[in-house]
């Protein structure tokens, strides 16, 4: 039997596995994705995109369709005591999408398949996995396709097959945790007598009832009826279900109608304890799951695909060595934990009542009061503050010389207006889209040994990873003149990459594909920036 051959193999086809997809489309790497299904599911899960996911999609290309489909939540209103209802406003967002994009998971399938098409990638649907085999040199995937066995192998392999990973469960690793306990309901409906363009949570002894407007007038509901715990779990609800457990939560009777689908499910948090096994990546819930409270499940996996894609194919490419992949686990296994350990606190408190409960809803409407407070929860539900400052490899390149408001190795960066070449504005994250690594030299203004700090570094980087990085002079103002032409020349009239990153006359400012800082150096000097350049790839 022949063996199909490839570097990479994408196993599952959901979100991740379709961003997967549409990320190694984009840096031509050679990859094969199987999915187990035979299309698209029309159910739909997740229904959020956070801002962070969003800034990814653009880096990808592909935000403005999502951004067409979708609707701008622009906060939530929460229930909780009292006649009159607690406010979450997203606007507080630092991102240029300041809110929750509601859109169901069906269409985010349809958009990036659509994408992914689109470039000539390709789904190969209706395969299912039989047998994983890991070598040194990558790894052999056995998979049945309409009867007929096809044996795979890959450089690399990416989970990205769900909560139920046969993978994970070919390997034999361990997916930590505990299910809640707890049997939610959920369904996409008409609410015919809802006019919101809020997110409304009801929070009481009785339950809790959640309702998300869609942008064609339909809603998700989505919450937990405290008469219906215990005892088996059905999968399937009925619509007369439905409205009797939201007669039962809800004060004021809302009549649903015309569900499009409806269920009951059970939540759970685990994680695996390494996100690498060898040459195979987890990636998703075959990673991590976690209940669905914020959103933010699908939007951790995407921005797992976020950081894992670029880093295989740099290694592909033979600009970083193998080890260089370990900072995948380093860099996103943190973030998952930080989320499981927040929705978890965030369920045990809506699941208080009496007493605790009436103390949680009071002293919750008095914080929410504070726009600080607000400010604080809104960025952490986008994931805009999901940094990588902490790991071991980004405190070693963190170079205590710089302003305090100078921007760290691993911290996300954020967008900035640019004066490109004196001729137009442009954002600085069109530019990592089109081109990936960019780094950004600050000469100030005319100043002929950063001028030759710039050359003499673009050269040797050059040398040692060709094609690989883009190097930007950047100015304050005032003419630029230089004997070579090389090197574009980025004006910071609007002083954004000093005030907003702390970039200053002599910094050198390296951000990766995925608009992360690989690391901002201060000292100007060729060897020592070259130094990190080529120890940052491991």
């Amino acid at each position: 039997m022949a063996v199909i051959e490839t570097d990479v193999l994408i196993i599952g086809a959901g979100p991740a596995g379709l961003m997967a997809s549409n990320v190694m489309t984009k840096r031509g790497v050679d990859y094969i994705c199987l999915e187990k299904k035979p299309g698209r599911s029309v159910l739909s899960k997740a229904l959020g995109i956070q801002a962070r996911s969003l800034e990814l999609f653009e880096f990808l290309g592909v935000n403005k369709p999502f951004l067409k489909r979708g609707y701008p939540g622009p906060g939530a209103k929460l229930h909780l005591a009292g006649k009159h209802p607690s406010y979450v406003e997203l606007y507080h967002i630092k991102s240029r999408y300041p809110y929750l994009l509601i859109i169901p998971q069906d269409e985010i399938e349809e958009i990036l398949e659509d994408h992914l098409n689109a470039r000539g990638g390709q789904i190969f649907r209706e395969h299912e996995v039989l047998d994983v085999t890991q070598k040194d040199n990558g790894v052999y995937v056995t998979a049945v396709h309409h009867g007929i066995t096809k044996t795979y192998f890959a450089k690399y392999l990416l989970a990205c097959d769900g909560a139920h990973s046969k993978i994970r469960k070919e390997l034999d690793v361990p997916f930590v945790g505990e299910d809640e306990g707890i049997t939610f309901f959920t369904g996409d409906v008409e609410v015919p007598d809802m006019k919101e363009i809020h997110i409304n949570l009801h929070l009481n002894d009785r339950g809790a009832a959640a309702f998300f407007p869609y942008k064609d007038g339909t809603y998700r509901v989505v919450g937990f009826d405290r008469t219906r715990q215990g005892g088996p779990r059905k999968k399937e609800m009925k619509l007369h279900e439905l409205q009797t457990t939201l007669d039962t939560i809800l004060d004021r009777s809302y009549k649903v109608q015309h569900p499009k689908w409806l269920a009951y499910f059970g939540t759970a948090h685990r994680q695996v304890p390494n996100y690498r096994v060898g040459n195979v990546f987890f990636v998703g819930d075959a990673a991590h799951v976690n209940n669905p409270l914020g959103g933010q499940g699908m939007n951790i996996g995407l921005e797992d695909v976020g950081n894992l894609c670029w880093k295989i194919d740099t290694v592909l490419k033979g600009y970083a060595g193998n080890p260089f992949l370990d900072t995948y686990h380093e860099e996103r296994a943190p973030v998952a934990r930080e989320v499981i350990r927040n929705t978890t606190l965030e369920l045990k408190m809506i699941h208080m009542k009496g007493l605790l409960g009436q103390a949680r809803n009071w002293s919750g409407k008095a914080v929410l009061k504070q726009g600080w407070v607000q400010s604080i929860f809104a960025n952490a539900l986008s994931h805009v503050h999901s940094d990588y400052d902490k790991t071991p490899i980004n405190r070693s390149f963190r170079d205590k010389s710089l302003s305090r408001k100078a921007i760290q190795a691993g911290e996300r960066v954020p967008d900035q207006v640019l004066f490109n070449e004196g001729t137009t504005d442009e954002r600085l994250y069109p530019l990592i889209q089109r081109l990936g690594y960019v780094c950004l030299i600050y000469i100030d203004c005319y100043e002929q040994d950063l001028i030759d700090f710039a050359y003499d570094f673009a050269e040797e980087a050059n040398r040692a990873f060709p094609d690989m990085l883009k190097v930007y002079l950047v100015a304050r103002g005032g003419t630029v003149i230089t004997e070579r032409d090389e090197l574009p020349i980025i004006y910071d009239v609007h002083r954004d990459l000093d005030k907003n990153l702390g970039m200053s006359k002599g910094s050198t400012l390296f951000i990766r594909p995925d608009g992360h800082v690989g690391f901002h150096d201060g000292s100007a000097d060729v060897r020592k920036v070259m130094a990190k350049l080529k120890r940052y790839f491991i």
